[in-house]
């Protein structure tokens, strides 16, 4: 009984290991491209995924710097002109959350947008612009947990944008990527 105890665990093991990796059993790649520019490519089909977070740090166990929130239907990242002879860990953390309309109000110098923190144990709030003529809603700030407002300058192609903010929970962490830049 104890050797098929032994497999099991085993098998569950081996079953569980993908899931650590982005999406299902795809893991987070990269290439250098040019002596110091580094792509990175993911896919990530999970139900409710709604963007990740992409970070890099020069030493494996960090401190992680984040590079940038993405939409969910972002699947590669350019890290270009980067220091030469370094050595680079990337990873992606996906995040989950529900999203509001706040209320906006039109300023001389911007807009201001405020919504009620119905969320119980958010990480923070992401604002997320939908250009006109976009089909997708993309994270333009990052925000503190409990906040219910915020002021925006919009850029001049993003004053006819709609806007929403997510009370997002950050998820499942990625592999590390590890790749040294050369001259």
């Amino acid at each position: 009984m104890r050797g098929k105890a032994r497999i099991a665990a085993s098998a569950a093991l081996i079953l569980a290991l993908p899931a650590c990796s982005v999406g299902t059993g795809q893991p987070l790649r990269g290439a250098l491209t040019t002596p110091t520019d580094i792509d990175l490519t993911w896919r990530d089909e999970r139900p409710g995924i709604a963007g990740h977070v992409l970070e890099f740090a020069t030493d494996e166990d960090g401190p992680y710097t984040v590079l940038q929130y993405l939409a969910p239907q972002v699947t590669r990242y350019r890290h270009p002109d980067l220091m030469p002879h370094t050595t680079f860990h990337y990873r992606l953390t996906s995040y989950r959350g529900p999203t509001a309309r706040p209320h906006l109000t039109r300023r001389a110098d911007g807009i201001r947008l405020t919504w009620t923190d119905d969320s119980p144990a958010e990480d923070g709030y992401l604002l997320e612009i939908r250009k006109k003529d976009s089909k997708r809603y993309d994270p333009v700030a990052v925000l503190n947990p409990d906040t219910e407002a915020t002021d925006f300058v919009p850029l001049p192609e993003e004053r006819d944008a709609t806007y929403r903010v997510r009370a997002f929970v950050l998820g499942e962490r990625s592999n590390v990527v590890r790749l040294t830049t050369g001259d």
